[in-house]
């Protein structure tokens, strides 16, 4: 009994640190990656799944957006890839500035649901 005892409580213990283990997440792409990806002809929905694949955010300006699109990388592409740049800035700007979320009403006021958040 006590032997099944352990080799439940092993197998258990296996199987909770097993399933923490993650598998790494591949690298994002460059630039030049995105450049070369099009150029071997993927389509601009290919370019966006392997750009999801990949969670490729670029901190782009807009020279390089021009760049870009004179090395010929779609229109469609240039698109995802500003809205994925917007929507990391304002998940940036949300975590710094609203640390405790939409619902918390400052220190002391216990009002909560966003009233009474003076800044």
């Amino acid at each position: 009994m006590k032997q099944l005892a352990f080799l439940v409580a092993s197998t258990a213990a296996a199987l909770l640190i097993a399933g923490c283990a993650t598998t790494p997440s591949p690298p994002p792409l460059g630039e030049q990656e995105i450049v070369a990806l099009v150029k071997s002809g993927a389509t601009p929905a290919q370019v966006i799944d392997e750009l999801r694949r990949t969670h490729t955010v670029l901190m782009l300006q807009g020279s390089d957006f021009a760049r870009l699109a004179q090395e010929g990388v779609p229109k469609e592409v240039l698109d995802y890839l500003h809205q994925q740049m917007i929507a990391e800035i304002r998940w940036r700007d949300s975590a710094l500035y609203d640390p405790y979320g939409p619902f918390y009403g400052g220190p002391g006021l216990g009002i909560g649901f966003g009233f009474g958040r003076w800044r």
